[in-house]
């Protein structure tokens, strides 16, 4: 079924026989090994479907199971399954009602250990869905950023000499959208954030480089 889902087509056939809703009476299993097929697959099933995702992220049972299992200290795969369903039902619904439930069951945390990953492809999507949620509501994403401790973490991935380009685009566009909020451009401005842009203004990746400067230049009207 996850294999399956995977062509667009397929998804929209799938949905429409019902696939998630029996996929969901999987939820109670205890199986690590079923558990990472299931979360795989429903990740599968919401990707570019807004339908899906709202359906899914609005299903009060199942957000809970999933933030569970972004606990799964004992298997990684599942934490790291669960982050990215979490990460998928934000990015394709762009729903204010899906944003503020993660906020309230306390799992904007998991998306920012997510966007610590060592896989890149999971610190893209952890950092897309940040940027998302905080876009659509940053009054209920304001205070879970705060204790999880975002901007440190941001400035962490700006400053690290190792990491991916692209991981610091996505962290960029994150740090916009922070920008723009009162309250957040003090964290920013309370880590010294422009230091670590004023870094990035000669960086080899020109893309990079012009999104530093236009997040500094941001920054420094406001203060």
């Amino acid at each position: 079924l996850r294999n399956l889902a995977i062509p667009a087509t397929n998804k929209v056939q799938m949905l429409e026989d019902g696939v998630t809703e029996r996929i969901k009476t999987l939820l109670r299993t205890d199986m690590p090994p079923v558990q990472f097929k299931l979360l795989g697959t429903l990740r599968m099933m919401v990707d570019g479907q807004e339908e899906a995702a709202l359906k899914l992220g609005k299903d009060a049972v199942l957000l809970a199971r999933v933030l569970e299992w972004c606990e799964a200290k004992d298997h990684a795969g599942v934490k790291g399954e669960a982050s990215r369903l979490l990460a998928a039902l934000i990015r394709h619904s762009r729903s204010p009602e899906i944003v503020c439930a993660v906020a309230r069951a306390d799992g904007v945390q998991h998306l920012i250990s997510m966007a610590t990953s060592e896989h890149v492809i999971m610190q893209n999507e952890a950092l897309v869905a940040l940027a998302i949620a905080s876009a659509i509501d940053i009054v209920s994403m304001r205070d879970p950023l705060k204790e999880a401790e975002l901007v440190p973490t941001l400035k962490s991935i700006l400053d690290d000499p190792n990491g991916a380009a692209e991981v610091k685009f996505s962290a960029l566009g994150l740090i916009c959208t922070l920008a723009n909020s009162s309250v957040m451009r003090e964290e920013l401005d309370s880590v010294n954030m422009k230091e670590s842009l004023s870094r990035l203004t000669d960086h080899s990746s020109g893309k990079l480089a012009s999104q530093a400067k236009s997040i500094l230049a941001i920054l420094s009207d406001s203060s």
